[in-house]
């Protein structure tokens, strides 16, 4: 029986999934001891997901909680870690918007082991887990294997394998076709599908899902071959926003979108539940999106909730618009047809009256 049976809450991208489940594939070499059980929601989720669960029976049953890519934006959730769980409590998160908070609570927040590289909450467990006993278990050749995979998360999380001009080429091609697929699955099957990868290798997986990974490559041109074509540009907030709508391949529809318009500040991809933001520089979009949609990230690439359905706007809209339309119609046939009538010589009204009206 496990001696420490350890919550992880964590996000649910590839990021989200790829640190605590970093954790249970090293728990048979490292960790013997300790049972994992994960819980995955969205972004602004955290707070109500661990307030809830802290009120369950169930919570009573662990001795230690790791909360991962994600940051409590509540002081209660703090408390209630520090007064449930004492130092038993970790931290592994790497969005900016969300630094100054975690600074309170240093003790208990991961940094990077090399804070020149951009981390993600995945190589901040990775770093965390090379400092913990045991990992020299970890064969040399499954360390490196598992380091390629954590490389390739952070650095599409990042975006460093579009913007670090030091990263090879095919670097950049396996943290693309890694992400492609994470969301070519659907959400109840993330977990069985990073696992596997984890389990088998990159290079392994890669090699038997070529045909796919094509595939879901050419998909994506032309989706964004035509979504990109329903641009809008506007001023928001003293900002030139370049915004388009995009329920698939968010974050390379905003870059497609920041290189084919130059002019704007910042990119604004609304899907039917949140938006995603990212910037050239110029604006710092996770103080936009925290302040305007609930949400955070990094100066350059974050993301938020919508308040209102972009869909059901749109669905009101075209009723909106079919219904003048159509009242537009009946005007103009109530009004042709009463100039006929106005229009017609009293005798011949009055014999079309007695041909029509009588039999």
């Amino acid at each position: 029986m496990a001696q420490r049976l350890i919550k992880l809450f964590s996000h649910n991208d590839l990021d989200g999934f790829g640190a605590p489940l970093l954790l249970k594939t090293l728990q048979p070499v490292m960790f013997e001891d300790v049972e994992f059980d994960m819980t995955n929601c969205g972004a602004g989720r955290i707070d109500g997901e661990l307030s809830h669960w802290m009120q369950t029976a169930e919570a009573s049953r662990f001795t230690d909680v790791y909360i991962m890519d994600m940051t409590p934006d509540s002081d209660y959730s703090f408390k209630l870690l520090n007064e449930r769980f004492a130092n038993h409590w970790l931290v592994f998160d790497h969005h900016e918007s969300e630094a100054e908070l975690r600074q309170k609570y240093a003790a208990n927040s991961i940094l990077p082991a090399d804070p020149t590289i951009n981390p993600s909450a995945t190589s901040l467990v990775w770093d965390w887990l090379k400092t913990q006993p045991h990992f020299e278990k970890l064969e040399k050749q499954r360390q490196e294997e598992i380091a390629y995979l954590v490389e390739l998360i952070r650095a599409y999380d990042t975006w460093d394998w579009q913007n670090d001009p030091d990263m090879t080429e095919q670097e950049r091609i396996d943290a693309d076709d890694f992400d492609q697929l994470f969301w070519f699955y659907p959400l109840q099957d993330s977990e069985e599908f990073v696992q596997n990868v984890f389990n088998t290798g990159w290079q392994q997986y890669q090699n038997a899902n070529r045909l796919l990974i094509r595939t879901l490559n050419e998909r994506r041109a032309k989706y964004l071959k035509s979504h990109l074509k329903d641009v809008l540009v506007d001023e928001l907030d003293g900002h030139k926003f370049g915004v388009v709508y995009a329920s698939d391949y968010k974050s390379e529809i905003a870059h497609e979108l920041l290189e084919q318009h130059p002019e704007v500040d910042a990119a604004l991809v609304v899907s039917p539940v949140s938006v995603s933001l990212r910037s050239n520089g110029k604006l710092d979009v996770a103080k936009f999106a925290e302040k305007y949609f609930n949400g955070g990230g990094h100066a350059d690439a974050a993301g938020g909730r919508l308040t209102v359905n972009p869909i059901e706007v749109g669905e009101q809209a075209i009723i909106d618009d079919l219904k003048q339309t159509i009242a537009n119609q009946q005007k103009e046939q109530e009004t042709t047809e009463s100039t006929l009538a106005d229009n017609l010589d009293p005798e011949v009204a009055a014999k079309m009256a007695a041909l029509f009206g009588k039999k």
